[in-house]
């Protein structure tokens, strides 16, 4: 279902409205300094209204509806579209997309669902803080996608105490359940190493590009938020290369461990052989001395029981017991 909630303010004054319509939001950026317009779940007609009522490009329109692009920036005209991505972890690990409108006077942002990190963006304006305040739309902008890559690492601590726990488990319980578990870290880590890289290259444009949107002043906070984007990717990729020497580590208990049950099954066909023998050669159907008396019981055990002995004293020895 459509929702659009709005903040807009000037340095002195500030208001926030819920499930209002894009003409309301219109009315608001055309009183106020700065606007926000967060839309969530979009449907046509609403997008239909941002083109109408804020001009914004229908080539943007649709990549805003899309969901699976890599963040990219595109110009149009005095219009700035922003694609990002946000970590959200549900069932599993995965990556979601967050379009940006940038104008002069506003900043639009349209998206599936709710993003905590933009909580914390509306706690700060509710707080009045004055450097948003007294800033245009572009430091807007910056500090809604700084919310963004900022909320990567607690998801990041997340995935790394499940890696942690995995590394002890295979440690301590080597098995094929582990190579399993791992390989789907795995995956879960390249998809988000994958939707997340293009991000690196996307605020790296919106330093070199020479928009008139984004001031001087505020191309050097988002070279910053660069900067996290990098130290996130970094991490991704220390973990990548943790789990696949933890899959290698597995592999080699899981054969150390199979080394050892035939190392035990050896011994123990090693060491009952005289057993077998002596059993067979003394079970066939043909006289022998001692032959159905006791004598051939204790002399047959003797046999048996002497190179067990044996055997056992000299594998003991080599060490292999």
């Amino acid at each position: 279902m459509v929702r659009v909630e709005v903040l807009a303010y000037t340095p002195t004054e500030f208001i926030e409205e819920q499930d209002v319509t894009i003409g309301r939001c219109r009315e608001l950026a055309e009183k106020y300094a700065v606007t926000w317009v967060d839309v969530i779940d979009p449907d046509e007609r609403t997008l239909g209204e941002l083109g109408t009522l804020f001009g914004c490009h229908p080539l943007a329109l649709e990549d805003a509806q899309s969901r699976k692009l890599a963040p990219k920036v595109d110009v149009y005209d005095d219009i700035v579209f922003i694609v990002a991505r946000a970590i959200v972890w549900a069932e599993e690990i995965d990556t979601d997309q967050l379009s940006l409108f940038v104008a002069k006077k506003f900043v639009i942002t349209v998206h599936d669902h709710v993003f905590p990190p933009h909580e914390d963006v509306r706690i700060r304006l509710r707080k009045k803080n004055p450097m948003m305040l007294k800033s245009g739309a572009d430091f807007l902008a910056y500090t809604i996608l700084d919310a963004l890559v900022d909320s990567y690492f607690p998801h990041l601590d997340r995935l790394q105490s499940v890696l942690d726990q995995l590394e002890d488990e295979i440690i301590e319980r080597p098995s094929g359940e582990g190579i399993s578990r791992l390989h789907t870290l795995r995956a879960d880590i390249v998809r988000l190493r994958n939707g997340l890289r293009p991000e690196r290259d996307m605020f790296a444009l919106l330093d070199r590009l020479d928009l008139p949107i984004f001031r001087k002043e505020t191309r050097a906070y988002l070279r910053d938020v660069q900067d996290h984007t990098i130290n996130a990717l970094d991490t991704l990729d220390a973990n990548r290369e943790i789990i696949a020497s933890l899959m290698e580590t597995q592999a080699t208990l899981v054969s150390n461990q199979m080394n050892e049950v035939i190392k035990v099954l050896t011994v123990i066909f090693t060491i009952t052989l005289p057993i077998a023998i002596v059993s067979s050669a003394f079970g066939m159907n043909v006289s022998f001395y001692g032959f159905n008396e006791p004598m051939g019981l204790y002399i047959a055990l003797t046999l048996m029981a002497v190179p067990t002995v044996i055997l056992t004293m000299w594998m003991r020895r080599k060490g292999w017991l």
